[in-house]
């Protein structure tokens, strides 16, 4: 009995601890269509659905929705998440609607809907803000409840009091009173365990629970209509009281820590809410961020949030990237510079240039990764799934089992006290068992490495499918330009021919027009575009900050090595412009004048103008200092290491002089670079592909793990499976410590939530009790709790421990080559 008060009483201290303590976490929605065409495996025609669902709270519930959905014909797979109450579903549109799919949530026992929950839904999921209120309500309510039916309890099984009181009072109004008081705990208070248990198809954690508690009434019952029970003195009421107080303060506990775990992807979602107003320029419209659209001009004042991606026209300011990049500093930005969605201006009012909307920016993308990767699944789980499926069916045979074992091991005891020890047992031992700590051993640590890794700048879209990947990388092959090399371009020079007749200030607009949506993909397009916006700037800043660029039309790009299209260089006048490598231009029919021909430096970049030789523009990249000691860290776990480059072959040698790093191939496309890696991967290795730009992708695509290390639409938007955002080299050993880290916890979370539940199960059945070892229902129900929070708690501290191992390092900016 008083196991079961301390246990309570704790449980409440716990709890209040919780609320003082309770800070709101930096509370920083995707806008994707609710089906979009996919293509699946034998290119069978697919589409993919996203349901909103309510009412999830283990992983016993993932389980069941995955197979209620799987179940459905034409359905190839679906990505349940937990945390944000969704489910993303590839389906054949010919066999399966989704109102089909809807429905088989529905049938499974919880409400859904179609379509994205909105920002404000979504945030308050993160948050657990209806769960959290609505348990501290019932938790209040069931203690005080508890409370006075100890006391209550007290009055009538003690001697003294007993002599005192009237007999019908004693023996009638005070048992019915305990036992009144203790259904309203246990059913009312607990309702939410109950209709979650018995509405839904498929057993689950609440199951075992409502069981529990509905036997914990049964011996109430008993106490109250049996002469044997009044009289041999057992307060089944408390005990069950008691019990209902736990499971909940431990389903709150559970909550708590959720939130915790969720608090920085919260944060983002915060950011992505209108809360701001801009003012279009020459236009007295004022819009929210989710309304500008490409080719907007506005003005972001000092302390205002970025609202989209978008280039700076006109004004320098220090820029907080902290929230998109893990940027520790603020970094200045000027003419030229794009701004990430989500960003902070600090001090200076900025002109800028929409140039993607907001559904499409880099916040959402990255929204969107974070997600993304709390919704993968391990391969080669198929075991603990298969426990997972038959766990509470499992134990309710066990719980019976044991019923049966002690009925028939209570010899010489009268039958009713015989059957009230067997219920005793077996409502201990539905109440210790918990297969939420198993299901959650491994997405908890996922979510512990993916928030971790975020906070350092590193976004991790495939989750722990990445990280288990990483572990058995055994080959790294690196990009050159970029990723070894600083990536901080500058042009150096430029030439114009003598045959170019067009005015010098619209040659450097037909420049920036050009290369303005490549910018946002290539380094090198980049920085010749921030170069000729800064060149238009001067000569004419009129021009550039009233208004947008000239149009561009028949825009044809060359994966890594530039880019042919049409600029509006006066009006009614269009100019053909083409920028990128001397190949390239060859590949165009254009002859490149003599003198420029002979270079042989890799960071020449050619134009012309209407199939005319233009020009040539010289580009600058240093390597990177972190390189060497990044590459020795490599090498030092035992992994190889190699270089593959677009570059000259002499540019190759020199940084391959300088890191000694072998070269793998020098002057490689982008379809060269992809057979190089498959080739590996046919010799045994495990390929990881780091490299910066649209000319890796496809070389990143065929890898194990295919890591971009710069933030770009390309990088985003590609196939890498990590993106590192902050562009340091650095944080590709903290990706490579973070993913060992995860694997080893997730692995020794799986390990003790067998063990704890093994152990709890044989507490409960009494197999110990020869030694003297017997818990009661009340301590087998803070086991049960315990199971998750301790699996959590442990998540969270390697959280902690991931955050608290990163070092700052001052990135600065990330401009970086292209063309090669």
């Amino acid at each position: 009995m008083a196991c079961c008060v301390i246990t309570a009483f704790i449980m409440n201290r716990i709890i209040k601890a919780c609320d003082t303590f309770d800070m709101h976490f930096l509370e920083i929605r995707y806008h994707d269509d609710d089906c979009a065409p996919t293509q699946e495996e034998g290119r069978v025609e697919s589409e993919t659905c996203r349901l909103s669902i309510d009412g999830m709270t283990c992983a016993a519930c993932v389980n069941a929705i995955t197979k209620a959905l799987e179940s459905v014909a034409g359905v190839f797979r679906a990505k349940v998440s937990l945390n944000l109450g969704r489910v993303n579903v590839s389906y054949d549109p010919a066999l399966a609607k989704p109102q089909q799919l809807l429905q088989a949530v529905n049938s499974a026992g919880y409400q859904g809907s179609i379509g994205e929950k909105s920002t404000n839904e979504i945030i308050e999921v993160l948050r657990q803000s209806n769960e959290l209120q609505h348990l501290r309500g019932v938790i209040s309510s069931a203690s005080v409840c508890a409370a006075t039916i100890l006391s209550l309890e007290y009055l009538h099984f003690s001697s003294n009091i007993h002599a005192a009181l009237p007999f019908t009072i004693h023996s009638h109004v005070l048992p019915w009173l305990i036992f009144l008081l203790s259904a309203k705990v246990q059913m009312f208070d607990a309702w939410t365990i109950h209709t979650r248990a018995w509405s839904r198809v498929s057993a689950s954690m609440d199951t075992l629970l409502s069981l529990s508690l509905i036997l914990g009434l049964g011996l109430s019952l008993v106490g109250v209509t049996s002469s044997f029970s009044r009289s041999s003195s057992q307060p089944y009421a408390s005990s069950g009281s008691s019990l209902t107080v736990v499971l909940l303060a431990g389903r709150y506990l559970e909550a708590v820590l959720r939130r915790e775990g969720n608090a920085h992807l919260s944060a983002l979602y915060e950011i992505q809410m209108d809360k701001e107003k801009y003012q279009l320029l020459g236009s007295p419209a004022v819009l929210p961020a989710s309304l500008l659209k490409e080719g907007d001009v506005v003005v972001i004042h000092p302390h205002a949030t970025v609202p989209c991606d978008c280039y700076i026209v006109d004004g320098t300011s220090a820029i907080d990237e902290a929230n998109i990049t893990g940027e520790a500093f603020p970094v200045s930005r000027g003419v030229g510079d794009f701004l990430l969605a989500g960003s902070k201006n600090i001090n200076s009012a900025l002109r800028v240039t929409i140039c993607q909307d907001r559904s499409e920016s880099s916040l959402a993308r990255i929204i969107e990764g974070v997600t993304t990767a709390t919704e993968q699944r391990l391969e080669g789980t198929e075991s603990l799934d298969t426990v997972m499926q038959f766990f509470v069916s499992g134990v309710i045979v066990l719980a019976f089992a044991t019923f049966l074992f002690t009925l028939r091991q209570q010899k010489g005891v009268p039958p009713l006290a015989a059957s009230i020890a067997a219920c005793e047992r077996a409502m201990t031992v539905l109440a210790a068992a918990c297969p939420c700590g198993l299901g959650l051993a491994t997405p908890s640590a996922a979510m512990a490495g993916v928030d971790a890794a975020y906070t350092k700048g590193i976004l991790l879209n495939g989750g722990i499918k990445t990280m288990n990947a990483i572990r058995n990388v055994t080959h790294v092959v690196m990009d050159k330009t970029g990723t070894l090399t600083e990536g901080r371009l500058s042009v150096l020079d430029h030439h114009f021919d003598n045959h170019v007749k067009i005015n010098q200030a619209v040659l450097y607009r037909l420049l920036a027009a050009a290369e303005a949506e490549e910018a946002r993909f290539h380094p090198v397009a980049k920085a010749i575009f921030k170069w000729s916006l800064k060149q238009c700037y001067f000569g004419d800043s009129q021009s550039l900050t009233t208004g947008a660029l000239p149009e561009t039309r028949n825009v044809v790009r060359g994966t890594g090595e530039g880019v042919n299209c049409e600029v509006l260089a006066y009006p009614n006048t269009w100019i053909q412009v083409c920028i990128g490598t001397a190949s390239y231009l060859g590949q165009a029919g254009i002859t490149i004048a003599r003198s420029a021909s002979t270079r042989s430096d890799r960071s020449v970049v050619h134009f012309a103008f209407d199939q005319q030789y233009g020009g040539y523009i010289l580009i600058q990249d240093t390597v990177r200092p972190e390189a060497a000691t990044v590459l020795k860290g490599i090498l030092g776990d035992g992994l190889q290491v190699s270089m593959l480059t677009g570059d000259a072959a002499l540019e190759a040698a020199r940084i391959s002089s300088l890191l000694d790093i072998p070269v793998l191939a020098s002057r490689a496309s982008p379809s060269d670079k992809m057979q190089y890696i498959e080739s590996l991967r046919e010799q045994g290795h495990r390929v990881m592909m780091v490299g910066d730009g649209n000319n890796d992708v496809m070389a990143q695509a065929v890898a194990d793990v295919g890591v971009s290390i710069s933030l770009t639409q390309g990088c985003l938007a590609g196939t890498g499976s990590v993106v590192i955002l902050s562009g340091d080299l650095n944080r590709l050993a903290e990706l490579m410590s973070i993913s060992k880290k995860v694997m080893w916890q997730a692995k020794l979370n799986t390990r003790w939530a067998l063990v704890y539940n093994v152990v709890a199960l044989t507490l409960a059945m009494g197999l110990l009790e020869p030694w003297g070892i017997v818990i009661t229902v009340s301590m087998a129900g803070s086991m049960m709790a315990l199971s998750s929070v301790s699996v959590l708690s442990m998540s969270l501290y390697l959280r902690h421990q991931l955050r608290a191992g990163s070092e700052t390092h001052d990135v600065g900016r990330s401009d970086s080559i292209h063309h090669g």
